[in-house]
């Protein structure tokens, strides 16, 4: 079967002057429907047929041929069937054959894909059709006018999906079989319709078209790797959920090979579609999803797994990673913790640290004295059951200071609740001014009340810097020392590893800051300042990735 694709492009244009040799997305607007009639399965021949020397002399950089249109049919007024019948005839006499279908194709329709084109011509052959319509799906309330009033354009007001279906042609393409296709028509009598979704259906008449258009050329796939379980915790899955709502509009998968339950579900239930693999099969499911940027949020990657990907093509992002192979990778993010002499592609500091959505709905506290509240938090995971060990101290607390109220947040892995409640009944003399929360679903809402906070060395030191919160911290493991912002900032008083530090130490320092009104309003105001920073650190690492992300790509096409 021959099949020729025809390619109509004047060089005028009403809307956007000269859209078809304007750079979209650095390629002319008539390269991308080139590209599909080139990169189709089936068709046979590809004409260009213009009025303009510009556009011929473009066109012809590709195997394609190309029809110099006569004047006549490069007026305003005129319709595409005539210019597509002429255009066919002048193949059939230079080729001396007999085309079987003929496929328009313009170039206001760059979004379309190939393989999209393919299933279109596969559907007009199989059910024999004459004419196959591209339309997107426009079942919509509609108004129109009838005279002087306007009325509705529907029988019944019903929710969208009760609709009767409604359709609206797209320019994408027009299938036909040839002896339909006369100076007047490109329309046999067996019509059938196929249905483009609204990216790929999208007809570029005004700048705005363009926009979107353009915006959608730069959609990428983006890929995090991560994983949550007992073990680590569920801090690593919450980052990335965050940074995925960030990059709304993309195409955005999760990948997870030590995650439990519970991790998986999270993710679902945020909308993502998670993909379970083992470490063992990681890089052969990448190399099948083929994204363009893999973000790993996996604690220390090796050497050989980042070199992996980088032979892929794909541009590496990865999180809080002190492994070998963070230097392989193209960019790093560590707001928590800092590598001695970092390579330029390291970013470290609070500044980079990503909020959840969350807190920016809530302003930082409003300083208040005497202090009421304590906020103890110490992680997913607490490995050390600090959170116990600091409830041990609240009858000494309510005596020794103002404070009259204690939040208590445990996170879904924490192991030691029989112990919890244990003491909890030993304290019932204190039950009622004890909040226990798990699973908390709106965390800044449940710190705004706090006065003082008390936490590890984790993500929470800055979620309680960005709500202004003076804070006490405490190292849980060895990696938490390395937290230098924990460590050293002014708004925090730090205590060390949790093997070295003792209740009489946790109690002094509770009293000190709760009973000291000048060293709380300093930490309270070093705490201010930093949130100003920290507030902007999601936007600094959405924007640093793309930049940097198209920065490599640009460098990358040059090379090849």
């Amino acid at each position: 079967m021959d099949i020729l694709a025809v390619i109509p492009a004047r060089g005028g244009s009403k809307g956007i002057r000269r859209k078809n040799l304007r750079l979209l997305g650095g390629k002319p607007l008539i390269y991308y429907q080139i590209q599909n009639a080139l990169q189709s399965k089936y068709i046979t021949d590809v004409v260009i047929t213009s009025d303009d020397e510009d556009i011929l002399e473009y066109a012809s950089n590709f195997p394609v041929y190309l029809r110099k249109r006569p004047p006549e049919l490069a007026l305003d007024n005129i319709t595409l069937d005539p210019v597509i019948w002429d255009a066919t005839i002048y193949m059939e006499n230079m080729l001396n054959k007999q085309y079987d279908v003929v496929v328009t194709l313009q170039p206001t329709s760059p979004l379309l894909k190939p393989k999209t084109l393919d299933r279109a011509i596969e559907k007009f052959i199989s059910e024999n059709l004459d004419t196959l319509v591209p339309v997107i799906d426009a079942t919509h309330l509609y108004w129109k006018e009838e005279g002087t009033k306007i009325v509705p354009d529907y029988k019944e007001r019903l929710n969208r999906q009760w609709l009767p279906k409604k359709y609206k042609e797209t320019g994408a393409f027009l299938i036909t079989k040839r002896e339909f296709i006369t100076k007047d028509s490109r329309f046999g009598r067996n019509i059938g319709i196929f249905i483009l979704d609204e990216i790929e259906g999208l007809d570029i008449d005004t700048p705005i078209d363009w926009l979107i258009a353009e915006t959608f050329l730069r959609r990428l796939k983006i890929l995090f790797v991560v994983n949550g379980n007992e073990k680590i915790g569920m801090g690593h899955i919450y980052r990335t959920l965050t940074l995925a709502d960030r990059f709304i509009g993309h195409e955005v998968l999760f990948l997870t090979y030590e995650s439990n339950e519970q991790a998986i579900k999270v993710i679902h239930d945020a909308g993502y579609q998670v993909i379970v693999t083992s470490k063992d099969n990681l890089i052969k499911r990448i190399a099948e999803i083929h994204p363009d940027i893999v973000i790993n949020d996996i604690l220390d990657t090796d050497f050989g797994y980042i070199k992996k990907l980088k032979e892929l093509g794909v541009f590496v992002v990865n999180f809080e990673d002190l492994g070998e192979g963070a230097d392989e990778a193209h960019l790093v993010f560590n707001a928590l913790y800092e590598k001695t002499n970092p390579n330029p592609n390291h970013r470290f500091g609070y500044e980079y640290e990503c909020l959840n959505e969350k807190f920016y709905l809530y302003s930082p506290i409003e300083f208040r004295d005497p202090p009421k509240t304590l906020f103890i938090s110490f992680g997913g995971v607490d490995q050390n059951n600090l959170t116990c060990k600091v409830l041990q101290l609240v009858p000494e607390i309510f005596s020794e200071t103002s404070i009259e109220r204690v939040i208590t947040v445990i996170g879904p892995g924490y192991s030691h609740k029989a112990e919890l409640i244990t003491l909890l009944n030993r304290l019932n003399t204190w039950k009622e001014h004890i909040e226990v929360h798990q699973n908390v679903k709106n965390m800044p809402r449940l710190m705004r009340r706090a006065d003082i906070a008390i936490t590890s060395n984790g993500r929470t030191i800055y979620e309680l810097t960005a709500m202004g919160i003076p804070t006490i911290s405490i190292a849980q493991n060895d990696r938490e020392t390395l937290h230098l912002f924990a460590r050293y900032h002014r708004g925090i008083k730090y205590l060390g590893i949790a093997c070295t530090v003792n209740q009489e130490d946790i109690l002094n320092t509770i009293k000190e800051i709760a009973n000291d009104s000048y060293l709380r309003k300093r930490m309270y105001l070093a705490q201010i300042e930093a949130s100003k920073v920290i507030r902007q650190g999601i936007n600094r690492v959405i924007n640093e990735i793309l930049s940097e992300y198209w920065r490599w790509k640009n460098e990358r096409d040059q090379a090849w």
